[in-house]
């Protein structure tokens, strides 16, 4: 399989989104992407969406995201006219309530886990009216992201964070389905890390019992439950270290941890440095 670096399409390889309009007739052979990743939205057409040594139907309205290293083209393209969005991940980096949204943990991180293992469909298919709307963001992105105005990158980078948003609310799927269940579980974390949460909230939750719970959580995400509601609150700590002014002691209790020994002991393993240390080098 040939893997196409994100420098081979763009000349600003500084920035980590890049934005083009295709239109396919003919087959795409299997390539993938060596280190970024690609959203997809099918604006007219239809074609089979080859993932791996497995097809799926895609046509107007499909829209899904293709990871790293996931082997992937087009056949039988009929008129199919789409916009692919390549963006490292450090473009995702400074986003806010996105994480939140079952929508986006579906689409910008299970799914394409899923894909690398050939058990992937597009799950977003957008009706007339909301494609329009999605249709208007992407033309005023691609105006900026053209004509590059000062000030292009801020636009640009802005505009795609609310195109993905945008996505991220239309996401609609079978409350069953086993990419929801456990995207379900982990927006909830998201959205409620600094506050105490269980294994039994989760579980009930996604719908999983624990072992399916932790099994997933290793084989999707290469983690436990509890690692990563550890990795979400030292993010939120070293937001607070850095910004503001406040104790160690606070920050350790606003950011969820009840121990301020263990907060120093979380922190350390995870940054190599206790959260004074860190508060002073990042200063």
């Amino acid at each position: 399989m040939i893997e196409f670096p994100y420098s081979i399409f763009t000349k600003t390889e500084d920035f980590p989104v890049h934005l083009q309009y295709g239109f396919h007739e003919q087959e795409m052979y299997l390539h993938g992407h060596g280190d970024f990743s690609e959203l997809v939205i099918v604006l007219d057409g239809n074609a089979q969406h080859l993932v791996g040594a497995e097809q799926y139907p895609i046509s107007k309205g499909s829209v899904f995201v293709v990871g790293t290293h996931t082997a992937h083209g087009f056949t039988g393209a009929r008129h199919l006219s789409i916009c692919n969005i390549m963006f490292r991940q450090d473009a995702l980096s400074y986003i806010l309530d996105m994480k939140q949204l079952p929508g986006f943990q579906a689409m910008f991180v299970l799914e394409p886990h899923y894909a690398q293992n050939d058990r992937f469909h597009a799950r977003v298919r957008l009706p007339d009216d909301e494609l329009r709307d999605v249709q208007r963001q992407l033309d005023l992105l691609m105006q900026e992201y053209t004509q590059k105005n000062t000030g292009w990158r801020d636009m640009v980078l802005s505009g795609f964070h609310t195109l993905c948003t945008m996505l991220a609310r239309c996401y609609r799927t079978d409350e069953e389905d086993s990419v929801m269940k456990l995207a379900s579980a982990v927006a909830f974390m998201e959205r409620h890390y600094t506050e105490r949460i269980t294994l039994t909230d989760l579980t009930v939750r996604s719908g999983y019992s624990e072992r399916q719970l932790l099994r997933l959580f290793h084989e999707i995400l290469g983690t436990t439950p509890t690692q990563y509601l550890n990795h979400l609150r030292i993010g939120q700590a070293k937001r607070l270290l850095q910004g503001t002014a406040l104790p160690v002691g606070e920050i350790a209790w606003r950011c969820g941890f009840d121990d301020q020994n263990y907060f120093t002991r979380a922190f350390r393993s995870r940054t190599g440095l206790t959260p004074s240390a860190f508060r002073k080098s990042s200063r």
